[in-house]
């Protein structure tokens, strides 16, 4: 039996924590520190019983041999505090993304992990997906050649929820390079095989944000009959859900004052070897309008993939010839999360290596802060190093 800890049980790691039984190997969720175990405990859980509840992630690691492994599933802005907390007892981890919101927990994060011999399973489904699996094989076959350059977009038609959620406090998410753009980021390194050389970067605030208080909830205001963006009219006129439901953890208003999220944004980026790519996210696109991929250019053919779609395209320039690869069957982030949980298990219990590991997450984060860094200050950023 895996004895499994987890800091922070949030939405997010509890389904991924319910995961790790599904490949037949038992596993317990054995210590949990979080400072809501009584409302954890209140729910109900039958997979919680055996579990003992901890204060604080100190008193949780004070028994690092009683543990297989550790999840982190905090808040992001305390993601690389309580990773490295985690690093000296050479435990396997799961780290949530962004590995880190500010150039100073990069540098302590990297600090940390210098030695580190255990797996850390860092939280990028995209990179273990099967599609983008898919297309990684066939780069790697040099079907299209090498890839010199990459256009990708996310155009996300669930972007209320950034705005309504926790999300919305700039401190505690780092913005939505960090959000979005860090799963994009990793793979487009992935498929590139390269590192980040240069940066630059646009981001804005067009469409949500206003003068409504930003306290101000939709199940208490006077225009959640009319509002865009209310339960109500998604309901009726998005026909989103099944009944009308006023959700207390993601009710705020999009239209508030103090806003600081970004509603689009795009970064370029030139790799070391000279190769570049553009990504392009947006959040206020719309049901069938949503869309998550990229098209990868060489000089022998072109791949286009996307998610939505679970298909990928690959177009010959040798022969006017085109093959399209459809994906079926439906699984919780396109099926990465399954990936990512076997990949944590197999580091539980044969300490194998991870496919995400923390070095990956480290360049991403880095790669989208020195993005906000680019669009904030209107200027080139080299990616490498940090800010005087």
């Amino acid at each position: 039996m895996l004895n499994l800890g987890i800091i922070g049980y949030g939405r997010r790691i509890s389904h991924m924590a319910q995961r790790l039984n599904a490949f037949n190997i038992p596993c317990r969720i054995a210590a949990i520190a979080d400072p809501r175990s009584d409302e954890i405990r209140s729910a109900g859980d039958d997979t919680l019983s055996e579990t003992t509840f901890y204060e604080s992630a100190d008193e949780l690691l004070s028994h690092p041999d009683q543990l297989d492994g550790v999840m982190v599933g905090t808040r992001c802005f305390m993601h690389a505090e309580m990773a490295c907390k985690v690093a000296p007892r050479e435990l396997p981890l799961f780290l949530e993304k962004p590995v880190a919101i500010s150039f100073d927990q990069v540098r302590r994060l990297k600090r940390a992990f210098k030695d580190v011999k255990a797996p850390v399973v860092v939280s990028f489904p995209l990179r273990l997906s099967p599609v983008l699996q898919k297309v990684k094989e066939i780069v790697d076959s040099g079907q299209i050649g090498t890839v010199e350059q990459i256009v990708a977009v996310n155009d996300v038609p669930y972007g209320h929820v950034y705005y309504q959620a926790w999300f919305r406090n700039y401190d505690q998410s780092g913005g939505l390079f960090l959000q979005k753009a860090t799963h994009d980021i990793d793979y487009m390194n992935y498929l590139m095989d390269q590192t980040p050389r240069r940066i630059s970067a646009m981001k804005a605030l067009r469409v949500f944000g206003g003068d409504r208080p930003f306290n101000l909830r939709c199940e208490t205001c006077d225009e959640n009959e009319t509002c865009t963006e209310s339960p109500l009219v998604r309901y009726r006129e998005g026909f989103e859900g099944s009944e009308v439901a006023f959700d207390q953890r993601n009710g705020a208003c999009m239209f508030s004052e103090g806003l600081e999220l970004e509603d689009m944004g795009s970064c370029q980026i030139e790799y070391e070897n000279g190769a570049q790519a553009s990504y392009t996210q947006n959040f206020f696109a719309r049901h069938n309008a949503g869309r998550r991929g990229a098209r990868l250019y060489g000089y022998k053919g072109t791949i286009e993939f996307d998610w939505y779609l679970n298909q990928i395209k690959v177009h010959s320039h040798r022969s006017p010839v085109t093959e399209t690869i459809d994906f079926t069957g439906s699984m919780p982030h396109f099926g990465g999360d399954r990936e990512l949980s076997f990949d944590f298990v197999m580091a539980m219990r044969d300490g194998k290596p991870s496919r995400t590991p923390i070095e990956a997450g480290i360049e991403s984060a880095l790669t989208c802060l020195w993005a906000r860094e680019a669009a904030e200050t209107h200027r080139v950023c080299e990616v490498a190093g940090y800010p005087d």
